[in-house]
């Protein structure tokens, strides 16, 4: 019992470790569903008045077929937020794509910028979210 408590203990710490580090991270990949990639980038990490916070999403079909299903995304800053879904079919290569951007300034409120996206079908879902933290 006593090596089985340590697994469990270690598998705990190590999934713990790996979702903390993705709620931060510059860069997020998921690919959940192996049929489909998502990746966001968001930069930088801790911007500061005068900077630009950049945050691109993309979203591929990584068989040769194409797949049907739906893939979407969202934005959301500290003081607004935007998104957009699309159900139909999903053609082999890059579905969708996007580079958003907001300047802070010194009237910016405290809080996260977060882009999220995500892509399924029938045999489930890939995603991918990354947040940058402005401290004000």
């Amino acid at each position: 019992m006593p090596g089985r408590t340590l697994r469990i203990a270690v598998c705990v710490a190590v999934l713990f470790a790996a979702f903390a580090a993705a709620a931060y991270a510059t860069t997020v990949t998921g690919t959940q569903n192996p049929q489909f990639r998502v990746r966001v980038t968001i930069t930088p990490a801790h911007p500061r008045v005068g900077q630009t916070v950049v945050a691109t999403f993309r979203i591929a079909n990584l068989t040769t077929r194409t797949l049907h299903g739906e893939w979407s995304f969202t934005w959301s800053t500290p003081q607004s937020g935007i998104g957009a879904a699309m159900a139909g079919a999903l053609p082999p290569g890059r579905l969708a794509g996007e580079t958003l951007r907001q300047k802070v300034t010194a009237k910016t409120p405290k809080g996260s910028y977060v882009i999220s996206a995500s892509v399924s079908d029938a045999r489930g879902s890939s995603h991918a979210r990354a947040r940058a933290v402005f401290a004000g």
